[in-house]
């Protein structure tokens, strides 16, 4: 018979006591661990809403900032509907030097967006949303720059943002949360760049301008001067700096440098055939000439000391100056396509009436020889700058397939995107970019303006006139040819060139003839030339967020 132990039993209950303990520690704190990491999880769930939420409005002011200085970029353009002179309350809130939008030195334009009844007073030091950082570019220089912000009136002008203009937003939609955009033509202080290179102190009483044939020549700030190019293949700088604050008080400073986008289209003569001339056959016509000297301001019926039949082109509005003359033929040294004289003295010989002919060289006929621009010095350059009036063309003909179909005057009119589906045949005021991948016939009492492209032959009749640019670069035999009389005019300059040479990258030979009299004839014309070539956009040089000041 087996006899409990007592001993033994009360090892046993110790043992089994002591376990139990042990278990009620180890579930304390296994719970406090638990407990600690959800605290750890709720914290950090709180912690990664408010870092989404501070990002989230950073972003917002961010995005903000950049719709301010968009809408400032856009409205700059003189050919938008929104353009800052539209509105009726600022009609000279810029200025417009033929194409191009303007700002002295001194001048501050802002768009102000207020919401919910609140006052942006940005000159107004008090103002919730006073424009600090003016005083970081500005303040204290010499010039035409005061220290503070003048008031509203002496060389300050404020625009309500198009979110406030039933004009633009009748809905009344909410627009971005910026409160304000500024507006102002840049320095070397404000860019804080030596751009001349002088080495002093920089620049605070001239603009800068911007010209891109000099980008990239030897250094990386030689597309800026502080003078206009006497070329005209530069514009006027600006700074746009935009004020983003949100609800929350968030607040984002965004500034855009931009220039006017320019083709440089600088056309050396009236008409102008680089090449080896194929033939060249003007008329007989005692009332047609060609004038390289600049009609833009001639307001009188025909040109003194000639017979020509000359009516004044329609007046391009804030173009009110008269640029040097060229002459009235222009063309390339060497020999002529037949190789038996040089292309001058073929051309010369070919004019019968050689009074007509007038320009810069003093002499009748004014044939001569000037320098092509770099954008049209060769086949090369020709085509990149075809490229590019082709992406910025408001009508392209012929772009979506291989090309080489014959165009009229009503295939412009009536193309999508064309600006002129309500001037029906008279389309002589509303300059467009015109892109013909292929022929152009635009016989017809016709009249149209801009800038027109045609990659083959342009046919018209003595009816036909045109105010601006025509470059008739087609890869052959190119002909500019005009069939029977009339008293259309072209205004502007023209430019013939066949871009298949004999050798590579070569202009090859182009026909200029002409059929009939009549007093069609072809007269330089500076504003014009500068008209149609209006800018499409604002170009960004650079951008940057401003640390708030």
């Amino acid at each position: 018979m087996h006899t409990p132990n007592p001993k033994s039993n009360r090892q046993h209950r110790f043992n089994r006591n002591r376990q139990a303990g042990a278990a009620l520690i180890i579930a304390m704190f296994t719970l406090l661990l638990v407990s600690a990491v959800a605290l750890s999880l709720v914290m950090a769930s709180g912690t990664e809403s408010s870092l989404a939420g501070n990002y989230r409005s950073s972003t917002s002011a961010y995005y903000a900032g950049l719709a301010g200085v968009e809408e400032a970029r856009g409205r700059l353009l003189p050919t938008s509907p929104q353009f800052f002179n539209n509105d009726a309350a600022t009609p000279n809130f810029v200025t417009v030097n033929g194409a191009l939008p303007t700002l002295a030195p001194g001048q501050v334009r802002y768009i102000i967006n207020p919401a919910n009844g609140e006052v942006v007073d940005p000159v107004t030091q008090t103002n919730q949303y006073a424009d600090k950082e003016y005083q970081n570019e500005w303040a204290n220089s010499p010039g035409p720059w005061p220290a503070t912000l003048p008031p509203v009136g002496a060389g300050t002008q404020y625009v309500n943002s198009i979110y406030l203009d039933p004009q633009f937003n009748p809905a009344g939609t909410q627009g971005p949360m910026f409160k304000w955009v500024r507006i102002t033509p840049a320095t070397e202080q404000s860019l804080g760049i030596d751009v001349d290179g002088s080495g002093g102190a920089l620049d605070n009483q001239k603009e800068v301008f911007y010209d891109a044939t000099l980008a990239n020549a030897t250094g990386a700030n030689d597309s800026l001067t502080l003078t206009p190019s006497v070329a005209g293949t530069s514009a006027e700088v600006f700074q746009i700096t935009a004020d983003a604050v949100m609800p929350n008080g968030s607040q984002k400073l965004m500034q855009y440098v931009v220039a006017p986008f320019t083709f440089n289209l600088n056309l050396p003569s009236a008409l102008t055939m680089p090449g080896p001339i194929g033939s060249f056959n003007p008329p007989n016509s005692i009332g047609y000439c060609m004038d390289g000297n600049d009609t833009s301001q001639v307001t009188t019926n025909g040109i003194p000391g000639t017979n020509c039949s000359f009516t004044p082109a329609p007046p391009v509005p804030g173009c009110s100056t008269t640029a040097p003359a060229v002459p009235a033929v222009g063309v390339s040294t060497g020999l002529d396509n037949a190789g038996s004289q040089t292309n001058t003295d073929y051309v010369d010989t070919q004019i019968p009436r050689p009074g007509n002919y007038v320009g810069s060289t003093g002499t009748t006929p004014s044939v001569s020889t000037p320098g092509l621009p770099q954008n049209l010095s060769s086949p090369q350059q020709l085509d990149q700058e075809l490229g590019i009036i082709q992406q910025n063309a408001n009508v392209c003909l012929g772009c979506s397939g291989p090309g080489g179909g014959t165009y009229t005057f009503s295939s412009i009119d009536t193309a999508s995107g064309s600006l002129w589906t309500s001037c029906g045949t008279s389309c002589g005021t509303t300059p467009q970019i015109t892109y013909v991948n292929g022929n152009m016939d635009i016989s017809g009492s016709t009249t149209g303006s801009g800038i027109l492209v045609v990659t083959g032959n342009l046919t018209y009749n003595g009816a036909s006139s045109w105010n601006g640019i025509i470059l008739v670069v087609g890869n052959g035999l190119t002909t500019y040819l005009q069939n029977g009389g009339g008293n259309g005019q072209f205004n502007g300059g023209i430019f013939v060139a066949n871009t298949d040479g004999i050798t590579p990258d070569t202009y090859g030979a182009s026909d200029f003839t002409i059929n009939g009299g009549g007093g069609n004839g072809i007269y330089y014309n500076s504003c014009w030339i500068a008209n149609s070539q209006k800018p499409p956009r604002l170009q960004v040089l650079s951008y940057k967020e401003i640390q708030n000041p």
